[in-house]
C-alpha cells in the first residue's frame, strides 16, 4: 500500500488518502497532513520506526559513524603535547564530511540547467531549494495477504510490523 511519509519538526507522520483508509484499523484526521495512520509514539495509531524513517530520508546516524570509526586500535602519541591526537581527530573527521557531502549527478544538472538560465531571469533560490532535503516521501507499507475478505471480496493485506511493533516502510 503506497502512503506519504512526512518528516516534521518533532517526528515522523505517515498519511494515506482516503482509498486507502479501509486498510487500517485506525487514523487521524489533522489539519496539516489529512489522514495519519502511524508516527513515531503510536498512541492511538500505528508506530514508526525512526531508525527506519531516517534511512527513507537519508538521515545520517552520526553516532554510529563515530563509533564505527573509533571502534579500532588507535596509537596516539600521550605526552604532553596532544596536537598529533587533535590534527588526527581533525584528519578523520573532516574526510568523512567530504565523503558524505557528495552531489548527485541529477544536482549537477540542475547546478548547470541554472547557469545555462541564469541569463534568462531564473532565481538563484530556486536552485537552493530545489536541492534541499524534501520532507514529503512516497512509500510502500510492507503488507502480506490475509486470509479474509471484504465486501467486495478483496483479499486483505495487513501491514507487516517489526520486532519493536512498527511498520516496515519502503522507499518507492
Amino acid at each position: 500500500m503506497k502512503a506519504k511519509l512526512i518528516k516534521t519538526e518533532r517526528q515522523y507522520v505517515l498519511s494515506a488518502n482516503d482509498a486507502d483508509l479501509n486498510k487500517f484499523e485506525s487514523a487521524i484526521d489533522t489539519d496539516s497532513y489529512g489522514w495519519v495512520i502511524a508516527d513515531e509514539y503510536g498512541g492511538y495509531i500505528l508506530k514508526l520506526s525512526k531508525q527506519n524513517c531516517d534511512e527513507i530520508f537519508g538521515v545520517v546516524d552520526v553516532e554510529k559513524l563515530a563509533k564505527q570509526e573509533f571502534d579500532r586500535p588507535y596509537i596516539v602519541y600521550m605526552g604532553t603535547d596532544l596536537t598529533p591526537a587533535y590534527q588526527d581527530g581533525f584528519k578523520i573527521g573532516y574526510n568523512k564530511a567530504m565523503e558524505l557531502n557528495k552531489y548527485t549527478e541529477e544536482d549537477i544538472m540542475k547546478a548547470y540547467d541554472f547557469g545555462s538560465n541564469a541569463l534568462l531571469g531564473v532565481s538563484k533560490n530556486n536552485l537552493i531549494q530545489s536541492l534541499q532535503q524534501p520532507t514529503e516521501i512516497e512509500v510502500e507499507v510492507i503488507t502480506e495477504e490475509f486470509e479474509s475478505y471484504n465486501e467486495n471480496l478483496d483479499i486483505i493485506k495487513k501491514p507487516i510490523l517489526d520486532s519493536e511493533g512498527c511498520l516496515i516502510l519502503k522507499k518507492i
